[in-house]
């Protein structure tokens, strides 16, 4: 099998990036596209080293070029390593990543979320208190104004507490927010997911049934149909199963998935980061 491989040496991560036009099955679960027309595009899979045990993934589109990038978050050090991009001191030990565009300018901001004292610090904007200890942050464009808002789920009481817009009782205590554009109107709905029954429950949109206990929530565009699909991924065998759409086989157990728009067309493509090895699988198309 032809392989491409480029050396990239990182001051930050030390890291080396293999860039691939095939993945072995013996490195990673094999792709199985059974396509929707929606979906039906040239399939290009790579991978790279990007980052270190213990690092929290944070892939998400920094330079506002459109691509998501390779980051991660280091609690260790309290650097964001982001490839392609730089290298940040932002946060420390025990922060909870939170990255958005906060501004409205295209491009994501470099953001934490403290929970020891409930303030919410982002790069270049500003720090703002909102929050208690066991929220979740749960920022995103919840009125279409191109700003994401900062938020938070109280697993608590079951409220989200949006800032500058209000507070909604929209959930139980082991329930998983998963907030997303679920009706095409450009304002994120409210959202959970709840492992115990594989039930979605999306505020003023409706209710569905998709997934089984031990399922990761991935909801994303992967059809281009300008809404989030329903979608999970399934550790104990590795594959996607994507509401609508395609069921793909990409990862293992204990894979951590990263779905994002890594090539640049709108697409949410399944990407999952390695934490044994710091290596991200990415599937395009």
């Amino acid at each position: 099998m032809k392989r491409i491989t480029v050396s990239i040496v990182s001051a930050a991560c030390v890291a080396a990036a293999a860039l691939t036009t095939a993945v072995a099955p013996s490195q990673a679960a094999t792709a199985r596209a059974e396509g929707t027309t929606a979906e039906a595009a040239a399939t290009v899979t790579w991978s790279a080293r990007w980052g270190l045990k213990g690092d929290i993934p944070v892939a998400n589109d920094y330079g506002g070029d459109k691509y998501a990038d390779l980051a991660v978050f280091r609690p260790s050090d309290g650097y964001w390593y982001i490839r392609g991009v730089g290298n940040y001191r932002w946060g420390v030990k025990g922060d909870v990543p939170a990255p958005r565009d906060y501004t409205n300018d295209g491009r994501v901001d470099i953001a934490v979320y403290r929970p020891s004292n409930g303030y919410w610090y982002i790069r270049g904007v500003g720090s703002y208190k909102w929050g208690l200890p066991g929220d979740i942050p749960v920022p995103k464009d919840y009125n279409g104004d191109g700003y994401a808002d900062i938020a938070v789920y109280r697993p608590s009481n079951g409220y989200w507490y949006i800032r500058g817009i209000g507070n909604y009782p929209w959930g139980l205590s082991k329930d998983i927010p998963v907030p997303r554009d679920y009706n095409s109107d450009r304002r994120v709905d409210i959202a959970v997911f709840r492992p115990s029954n594989g039930g979605w429950y999306i505020r003023g949109v409706g209710n569905y049934t998709w997934g089984l206990s031990g399922d990761i929530p991935v909801a994303s565009d992967y059809t281009v149909m300008g809404r989030a699909d329903l979608a999970v991924f399934r550790p104990s065998n590795g594959y996607w199963y994507v509401r609508g759409g395609s069921t793909v086989q990409w990862g293992v157990a204990g894979d951590e998935p990263q779905p994002g728009n890594f090539g640049g067309d709108g697409r949410a493509d399944r990407v999952v980061w390695r934490p044994s090895t710091g290596v991200w699988w990415v599937h395009v198309g």
